[in-house]
């Protein structure tokens, strides 16, 4: 093979291989996303805004083990870091089924955090000025 002035030198990245392990991308349950740019599950079982804390709620209410990556970058977002998910798969299920199963606790980890976010507003807009009355 020939030396070239322009041929690129490529970084090599090399993951961990890891056995009985899947990586789970905050990017695989987003609602705002499209299959090209990254979800894995249906629209009507995906969620907006969901970041690395609602998956591990996800995975801790599913009962999975898990580790957190989280200055990982997603590869089809260049410049949004999210980090992903290492979960166990002990049982060897299929990618598709596990990530159907924490599908459910994204939802409600979303709808739980909307509602606590709703809640705070309401109250912030109980608190202005009193009318008094003549």
């Amino acid at each position: 093979m020939q030396h070239c002035e322009s041929m690129q030198t490529w970084k090599l990245v090399i993951m961990k291989k890891r056995d009985g392990m899947l990586i789970i991308w905050p990017a695989y349950f987003e609602k705002n996303y499209t299959r090209a740019k990254g979800r894995r599950v249906p629209n009507n079982l995906a969620a907006s805004d969901v970041t690395i804390k609602i998956l591990e709620a996800a995975a801790q209410s599913s009962g999975f083990e898990y580790e957190i990556e989280p200055d990982k970058q997603y590869s089809r977002n260049p410049g949004d870091v999210n980090g992903y998910l290492v979960i166990d798969n002990p049982e060897n299920h299929k990618k598709k089924r596990v990530l159907l199963m924490l599908a459910k606790g994204v939802r409600r980890s979303v709808a739980q955090c909307e509602s606590t976010r709703l809640a705070g507003e309401k109250k912030k807009k109980g608190k202005g000025r009193k009318k008094h009355r003549k």
